[in-house]
């Protein structure tokens, strides 16, 4: 963690064992949350908050929500709740016991809940990354075809929260 935007950087407390490729985001009331791939043989991501910034960690829980096949993932926060309008956190991964069903799943109450979910490819996927892009929508890249392609689609956030 860094407490001078990024000059120096500071090891923080371990979280668990079986825990790994984690993914950071924070959380509307400043807290942070680490989305990890979990070797607990659950076939569920591991989750842990920090209050401090990243110095210390919360005892990690399973997101019973988050199914995985024990694979890396990508989660974004695209937008902070302002006037009303909830935030918004994007999750992707293979939403299989298996590394297939590549999926996008957004919620609008700081992971609480997965609200929407939109499948991306029913055959096989691995590894992804989510980005904002400047013209506004997300952008996802993630394998798939046994490892053979690597794939970019990009996507509306108004469409895909409203459904469609």
């Amino acid at each position: 963690y860094s407490d001078d935007h990024g000059k120096t950087w500071q090891l923080s407390q371990p979280i668990g064992a079986k825990t790994n490729e984690c993914a950071v985001v924070e959380l509307a009331d400043g807290r942070l949350l680490m989305n990890m791939r979990s070797y607990h043989g659950k076939n569920r991501r591991a989750i842990a908050f920090s209050d401090d910034g990243g110095a210390t960690w919360t005892a990690e829980t399973l997101d019973e929500a988050l199914i995985e096949p024990v694979c890396q993932a990508s989660l974004i926060r695209v937008r902070f709740p302002e006037s009303g309008t909830p935030g918004v956190l994007l999750f992707s991964n293979p939403a299989s016991k298996k590394r297939e069903k590549m999926t996008v799943q957004l919620s609008e109450d700081d992971g609480k809940t997965w609200s929407a979910a939109r499948l991306v490819t029913p055959g096989s996927a691995a590894y992804s990354c989510l980005a904002a892009l400047s013209d506004g929508t997300i952008g996802l890249l993630y394998e798939w075809d046994g490892y053979q392609t690597i794939e970019f689609v990009a996507f509306d956030l108004e469409q895909f929260i409203s459904g469609r």
